[in-house]
């Protein structure tokens, strides 16, 4: 046998094939803070992102694994959570355009900069552990090859050479969605929202 048929046949075995068909990507609990200028008694009071103020991840790991991306990246991703449960954004893409997402004053171009730090922390999800609640070191793993079917049912397989493709596919794809919004102090003064992406 060649070589290189043989060093083929070494790296397929080696290869982790990941079917994003169905798939859940990651969940956060992210705590806010009722704003003193409103009162919100249950989720149909929470008409505006201004009514909530982020306080942290329930998961300080989640936290700290977010700052890797960015270190307001889970500023940022608060911010998100809020657009979802309010019923503004569906997608990473909907976000990146959406006039109601956050800005920082000293970003010129910041509808690059969202999609840059998007694009990188779809890449930490499937090819690193940003999500987990374990600390994590920037690490990926790039022997994961992801597979999802086409519209007739056919596989198409994306490798570390169509990265770019994947996640230009992926941050239109993967949804995102608030299934949780529950009270954790009596006064109703802090809420916790969960926050997931899917495809």
């Amino acid at each position: 046998m060649p070589l290189v048929s043989t060093l083929s046949l070494a790296i397929q075995e080696n290869l982790d094939f990941i079917n994003l068909t169905n798939r859940k990507f990651a969940e956060y609990n992210i705590i806010y803070h009722v704003n003193d200028g409103f009162k919100i008694n249950e989720l149909k009071d929470f008409k505006h992102k201004e009514q909530l103020l982020f306080q942290k991840f329930e998961s300080q790991n989640q936290q700290l694994n977010l700052m890797l991306v960015d270190s307001v990246f889970p500023i940022i991703l608060a911010d998100l959570a809020l657009l979802a449960l309010l019923g503004k954004i569906k997608s990473f893409d909907c976000y990146i355009n959406s006039h109601d997402r956050i800005t920082f004053p000293r970003i010129v171009d910041d509808k690059a900069f969202f999609e840059s730090k998007m694009k990188s922390f779809i890449n930490g999800l499937i090819y690193g552990e940003v999500s987990e609640l374990e600390s994590w070191n920037g690490e990926t793993n790039n022997q994961r090859v992801f597979c999802r079917k086409n519209s007739i049912g056919e596989l198409e397989y994306y490798s570390i050479y169509d990265r770019k493709k994947l996640l230009d596919l992926l941050i239109k794809k993967i949804n995102i969605e608030v299934s949780e919004f529950k009270w954790i102090t009596n006064d109703k003064s802090e809420v916790i929202i969960k926050l997931s992406f899917k495809i």
